[in-house]
């Protein structure tokens, strides 16, 4: 598979060859994804956003934490938009997921809105990181939590995408960032994953998960 063709899909899944990628993605996702929801400490009547649910394959395991737990989903792809309604059908139709397109960076929330945020490999492609940061803590509510997983770049590991319009994070660069809000850092874990094949070669990748609260 043509890596270019591939990277410049990531960001924004477009049409059929959008929908393939997606479904590549979860299979390098899944481990990170895992992670990130056991550690949103997920229970009951949570009300949980997650940014850039991609096709939504995830939700039906975010629903699994807990009675009653609400979700939303937004993602940048209107492709992706689609697919996630398609494989989310009947939580969607018993009002407990909720699928809209929207960006991190103008979230169409009431403030406080959601007590438990998430998202995963979608800080390399946001426009502008510390709006979105304030929007996330915007629609938090006080004492809320928000997981912010990534995996930091490490010359000489990592995939390098910054020829394709991603902006590669070191951990330093993310503890900066998130210095520069109000968020609280609650903990930092950092995980080996297990190797994945990715173009052709197996890959050994660092994911990092922020946690971080919302106090005042």
């Amino acid at each position: 598979m043509d890596f270019e063709k591939v990277a410049k899909q990531l960001a924004h899944p477009v049409g059929s060859f959008g929908i393939e990628v997606a479904l590549g993605m979860n299979h390098l996702n899944q481990f990170i994804s895992k992670n990130t929801y056991d550690l949103l400490q997920l229970g009951d009547s949570d009300k949980v956003l997650e940014v850039g649910m991609g096709n939504g394959k995830f939700i039906k395991d975010i629903l699994s934490y807990g009675d009653n737990i609400s979700y939303t989903g937004i993602d940048i792809s209107e492709t992706m938009i689609v697919e996630a309604k398609k494989l989310n059908e009947k939580p969607i139709d018993s009002r407990r997921v909720d699928i809209i397109h929207a960006s991190i960076e103008k979230m169409p929330f009431w403030e406080e809105q959601f007590n438990k945020v998430c998202t995963i490999n979608t800080v390399y492609f946001w426009k502008a990181p510390l709006i979105a940061l304030s929007e996330v803590y915007r629609i938090l509510t006080e004492d809320g939590v928000f997981v912010l997983s990534f995996r930091p770049y490490i010359e000489g590991q990592s995939l390098d995408f910054s020829q394709y319009g991603f902006t590669e994070y070191k951990a330093e660069d993310i503890m900066a960032l998130v210095n520069k809000t109000n968020f609280k850092i609650v903990d930092t874990i950092n995980i080996t994953e297990p190797p994945v094949v990715f173009n052709g070669q197996t890959h050994n990748l660092m994911s990092q998960y922020y946690i971080l609260r919302k106090t005042r």
